[in-house]
């Protein structure tokens, strides 16, 4: 044996990997593999102490499953050669982006504890009485833990400094950390990534259904609202999603559960669904009787406040690209992608370059490379450091039509507009004649067109790019009639009923049809005689003055099938004034009736008062309120001549 220690010693930067002795004594030494740069090292050590028997076993790596995921065993030495167990929280990042666990405060004993391994799945869930290593040496260390108030101080209730929380930094490049929670069911196969449930937010606890992931107990499932004892002793319900508790004589702000635990279980995971809501950090030492079993998680989004930026991982679905590209892209289009809602980001990368598109809803979409030819672009949706499968996106860019822009106006001399491939060659038809422009850097193009007669036009377009000539893009141009001009009724004019008008005049295109409407009804069709107007003149005959009201006239001129915008005027025609009632005569007025005969008025003699006397005024020229005010006015009169008659008669 000391040859062989001595061979190991000697073929250390050879790839000597073990030595031992076999069954029947003889001494071997086990090397990766055998070179031309080590063979005659490792045959001359050999030979030199004795040894013949050298095995090459190739490279020799542990069968520890190195997916970690949250739920997870793992234990640290304490200073008393004593170890402490604890259950992963949540997978997640440093500030940096680097690989972290996120779990329970206590767990790092006030610091006592400071690197971690993993411990076996199969040994934790068979409850076996000694801590397992899982094979994969050192994981990490604590970066940062805090159980109670700040500095591990015993905190307070009802002060949101009061936590418990820590975050360990992995090491060990050799472990994959996933965003999800194991069920425990593969414990066995120690591989717990083998079930479980994918963590794509965090939150805060809501009322209902809770999940808790631990070592010692598994997965464990309850409810936010268990039934505790009361101090009258009655049993009630309870719900407490924002609280805080001493645990170990530590406050710690965060709610209670029914998914119950058991040592070994703190910092172990807490979700709802698939959302992060907390870490576990204890339960009752003894359950009362008539109770429920509970837990008190940390409430974890809170928490993660004090870790000085360090995240949870995210479990992102891939990005799914919504645009065909089966049959190519267009140059210059856009190609639109879909992403999850948990993702904030979609990174595309085309080799050594790309983009980050900030995502605002669920679809964000990139524009596809101008030039012709086969490309591949990678695409990630991405929330800070958590980031999805790549999803790899090949398709052929193909040279497309310009586009050209529509056109509306009343000016004979048009620009016609499009995009296209920078520096492509378009060639433009308008109206039988053709024209040509380069695309510019910023993919637009404009020719110039003179002298263009009213009318309507299709424009066809094509590029050519690298000696390969697009299909043909369209579109319109209208060029229409100016509007008509010159009208004799103003907008907004008022007449007078005499002065109402019974046409209308202005000035057009000689040879355009008008097209005017009145309240909305088509008087006429008119057409603007070259010949016999001068000036290009119209007038549209009403069929007589325009009667009282408000009125709308909509004008037009065609010109070539083509109509002008229509010009529109408002002009009222006021009331005529009604004559005023000419006074009538109300005739003689009768003389003073006899007193001693009022039925007999003047003087006249009568029957009795069976007739009234007849004024003459006629009843229905005068009102009865005014002959009733007459009336009151001479029965005044009367009363104060009378009156001053007997006052003088006394002062006789």
């Amino acid at each position: 044996m000391a040859a062989v220690t001595e061979i190991n010693k000697e073929v250390a930067e050879a790839p000597a990997v073990g030595a031992g002795t076999t069954t029947d004594g003889q001494p071997i030494v086990m090397v990766e593999e055998v070179t031309a740069k080590n063979a005659d090292q490792i045959e001359a050590l050999a030979a030199e102490h004795g040894v013949s028997n050298v095995a090459i076993v190739g490279n020799v790596v542990s069968h520890a499953s190195t997916d970690i995921v949250a739920g997870a065993g793992y234990f640290g030495e304490l200073s008393d050669d004593r170890v402490g167990t604890c259950s992963t929280g949540f997978t997640g990042f440093t500030p940096e982006g680097e690989p972290a666990l996120i779990t329970a405060g206590h767990c790092s004993s006030d610091g006592a504890v400071t690197d971690v391994q993993f411990s076996d799945p199969s040994n934790d869930a068979a409850g076996g009485e000694f801590i397992e290593p899982d094979g994969n040496g050192i994981a990490g260390s604590f970066a940062f833990s805090q159980f109670g108030g700040v500095g591990n101080t015993p905190g307070a209730e009802n002060d949101p400094n009061s936590t418990d929380i820590a975050v360990i930094d992995i090491t060990n490049d050799a472990l994959n950390l996933l965003p999800e929670v194991t069920d425990w069911t593969t414990a066995a196969q120690d591989d717990l990534s083998l079930s479980t449930t994918p963590i794509k937010s965090v939150g805060l606890p809501q009322s209902g259904t809770i999940s808790k992931s631990g070592r010692t107990t598994g997965l464990s499932t309850g409810d936010t609202t268990v039934n505790l004892q009361y101090t009258d002793g009655s049993i009630r319900a309870t719900e407490i999603l924002d609280g805080y508790m001493q645990v170990s004589n530590r406050w710690v702000h965060g709610f209670i559960g029914g998914a119950t635990t058991s040592p070994g279980d703190s910092g172990g995971a807490v979700f709802q669904g698939e959302t992060a809501v907390g870490v576990v950090s204890g339960g009752p030492d003894e359950v009362p009787a008539g109770t429920d079993d509970y837990a008190w998680y940390t409430l974890l989004q809170p928490a993660l406040g004090f870790t000085d930026g360090y995240t949870v991982a995210l479990d992102i679905d891939e990005p799914v690209v919504k645009t065909d590209v089966s049959n190519g892209v267009a140059g210059g289009s856009d190609i639109v992608v879909t992403v999850p809602s948990n993702a904030k980001e979609l990174s595309v990368g085309q080799g050594q370059s790309g983009e980050v598109i900030p995502v605002e809803g669920t679809e964000v979409s990139f524009t596809a490379p101008d030039a012709p030819g086969d490309y591949s672009y990678s695409l990630v949706a991405q929330n800070g450091f958590s980031k999805s499968e790549t999803v790899e996106l090949n398709f052929e860019v193909v040279l497309a039509a310009p586009t050209v822009a529509d056109i509306d106006t009343t000016d004979s001399d048009v620009t016609l507009t499009g995009t296209g491939v920078p520096g492509a060659e378009v060639s433009a038809e308008l109206d039988g004649a053709s024209y040509t422009a380069t695309v510019g850097e910023d993919r637009n193009w404009s020719v110039k067109v003179e002298d263009v007669a009213i009318g309507e036009y299709t424009v066809t377009a094509t590029q050519t790019f690298e000696g390969d000539t697009s299909a043909t893009g369209t579109g319109n141009v209208i060029v229409r009639p100016t509007a008509v001009e010159n009208l004799s009724i103003a907008s907004g004019s008022s007449f007078a009923a005499a002065d109402a008008p019974s046409e209308i005049s202005g000035t057009g295109i000689e040879g355009a049809a008008i097209n005017l409407s009145l309240n909305g009804s088509l008087l006429t069709d008119a057409t603007v005689a070259q010949a016999e107007v001068v000036d290009g003149a119209w007038t549209v005959d009403f069929g007589g003055q325009a009667p009282t009201g408000t009125h709308t006239v909509d004008v037009s001129q065609t010109v070539n099938g083509i109509t002008s915008v229509v010009t529109t005027i408002v002009f009222t025609v006021e009331a005529a004034p009604v004559p005023p009632v000419a006074p009538v005569d109300p005739g003689t007025p009768g003389a003073p009736a006899d007193p001693s005969n009022p039925a007999a008025p003047g003087g006249q003699g009568g029957t009795g008062g069976a007739e009234l006397v007849n004024t003459g005024t006629g009843f229905s020229m005068l009102p009865f309120g005014l002959a009733a005010l007459g009336m009151l006015i001479l029965g005044g009169g009367a009363i104060v001549f009378t009156q001053r008659r007997l006052q003088a008669t006394a002062a006789e």
